[in-house]
C-alpha cells in the first residue's frame, strides 16, 4: 500500500508515561457516493496482529465486523492518537475502499461486534454526522477510555473523511 501521511495527531502525549504502540487499520467503505459509518459515526476497522499486513488486517476486520468484501483499498493517511488511559499510542493508518460484498458470515470478537448498526451516507452527510457526534461525546467526561476512546475515534474518522472531499 503506499507512503505514509500523517494527517493528524489526537490527544497528548504525556512524557511520563511509557506508551506501547498499537497499529491499527480504519476503513471508509465506499458504495457508489455512500460511505459506511457503523455505531453513530465510526469507521469499521481495528488493530493489526503482530503477523499482519494491514491489508491482511483490513480484510479480517471487515469480515470479523460487518462481513463484507472490499477492493481498491487506497491508503489516505496516518492519525496518531494517545490513549492515556491505556498509555496507548495508536497509529491508525486510514484507507478507503470500494465494497465488493456484503452479508457475508461474521466472526464477531465481541458482544458490541455482534451488534453494529450501520448507516450509509453522503460524505458531506458522514462529515456533518460525525460532526454532531463529536459534539455530544465531548460532553461526556473524559475520566475512562470508552468515553475518550470514542471520542478519539470519532474525531479520528472525521480527519480521514475530511480527506476525500
Amino acid at each position: 500500500m503506499n507512503e505514509l501521511r500523517a494527517l493528524a495527531t489526537i490527544g497528548t502525549l504525556d512524557e511520563s508515561m511509557s506508551y506501547s504502540d498499537r497499529p491499527t487499520v480504519k476503513v471508509i467503505i465506499k458504495k457508489g457516493d455512500t460511505v459506511l459509518l457503523l455505531n453513530n459515526g465510526l469507521l469499521p476497522g481495528g488493530g493489526v496482529e503482530e503477523s499482519e499486513s494491514d491489508s491482511d488486517a483490513v480484510a479480517r476486520e471487515l469480515q470479523e465486523e460487518i462481513g463484507v468484501t472490499v477492493q481498491d483499498v487506497q491508503l489516505i493517511g496516518t492519525v496518531i492518537q494517545y490513549r492515556n488511559f491505556l498509555e496507548k499510542k495508536y497509529i491508525i493508518n486510514g484507507y478507503t475502499a470500494v465494497l465488493s460484498s456484503a452479508n457475508e458470515p461474521t466472526n464477531p470478537q465481541d458482544e458490541g461486534e455482534a451488534n453494529f448498526s450501520q448507516v450509509w451516507l453522503t460524505v458531506d452527510e458522514a462529515l456533518e454526522f460525525i460532526a454532531k457526534a463529536i459534539e455530544s461525546a465531548k460532553v461526556k467526561p473524559m475520566d475512562s477510555d470508552l468515553n475518550q476512546g470514542r471520542l478519539y475515534n470519532l474525531m479520528t474518522g472525521y480527519e480521514l473523511l475530511r480527506q476525500l472531499v
